[in-house]
């Protein structure tokens, strides 16, 4: 089993990746901060599936993609990994934005933002 994780506003992602899972500042050269625009993006894609019908044999089940993202970043003790799907939409979102309008658009009108799927916290509960 898993550790638990912490839950918090994807707003203080950067804020909590500086310090180790004990608490303590994460040791880089020169006392530098983690700067997660440069460590490596990674991403993965899991399934969630249902059963239509779980008291029929022959039921469809039916899948839907989670893409999730993740950066791998480096610190004097080795690497480490943090789960960046959400705060990957916000920094987007943030640097394509009209100053006018507050979103971008496609000559046809659509929304050009990428759409990211976050893992539901009650995924065992549904």
């Amino acid at each position: 089993m898993t550790p638990p994780c912490k839950v918090f506003p994807v707003s203080e992602l950067e804020l909590h990746v500086q310090a180790n899972v004990k608490g303590k500042k994460r040791k880089l050269p020169r006392g530098a901060d983690v700067d997660l625009t440069k460590c490596a993006l990674k991403e993965m894609t899991q399934f969630r599936c249902y059963v239509d019908d779980s008291k029929s044999r022959d039921s469809p089940v039916r899948c839907w993609p989670i893409h999730r993202l993740f950066r791998q970043c480096r610190d004097k003790k080795g690497t480490f990994t943090i789960e960046t799907t959400a705060w990957e939409g916000s920094i987007h979102s943030a640097q394509r934005t009209s100053p006018t309008t507050g979103s971008t658009k496609t000559e046809q009108g659509h929304n050009n933002d990428p759409v990211y799927h976050q893992w539901s916290q009650a995924w065992q509960d549904e």
